[in-house]
């Protein structure tokens, strides 16, 4: 019995600290399937701003390998979103996306535009262009920015005939 109280005092530390951390918000993005990688120049803050802004949830992480820094895959509705922190990663010269060469921006085509719409901006989302209504020859979309600056564009439906 002596042996069992002994143990139970010496885990139980270890028991109390790992209190669960709350719950993530409901994923804010529903899409039939999505994926995009992105370098980021802080990595912890990134990940946490997807799973505060966009309601994902961390399902794989890892360290150091070589010259990259560490890694946080985040999934939910439909999305998942690789960053990644490379030590010798830089940022382009340019001030948007756009004017350099190569990737400038992500997307996903979303069910249900104007609720996405509304909780991003709800969770102070910053809207960079748009949003656009829906029209017969154009998607319903809108760009907008993560914390480390990367643009990501979602698309509704077009308009109904």
């Amino acid at each position: 019995m002596k042996t069992l109280i002994t143990l139970a005092l010496a885990i139980a530390p270890f028991l109390f600290a790992q209190a669960s951390p709350a719950p993530p918000p409901a994923a804010v993005i529903t899409t039939a399937g999505a994926f995009f990688a992105l370098s980021v120049p802080d990595l912890a803050a990134s990940a946490t701003w997807y799973e505060q802004k966009l309601g994902l949830t961390r399902i794989q992480q890892g360290g150091r390998m070589d010259r990259l820094a560490g890694y946080v895959v985040l999934e939910g509705g439909g999305l998942i979103v690789e960053l990644i922190k490379h030590d010798d990663a830089v940022r382009p010269p340019a001030k948007s996306p756009e004017l350099i060469q190569g990737f400038s921006k992500a997307g996903a085509l979303v069910r249900d535009f104007d609720r996405t719409v509304a909780t991003l901006r709800a969770r102070g989302v910053e809207m960079v262009m748009g949003p656009y209504p829906p029209r017969e020859t154009m998607r319903a979309n809108v760009v907008f920015k993560d914390n480390a600056g990367n643009m990501i564009q979602l698309f509704g439906d077009y308009a109904r005939k």
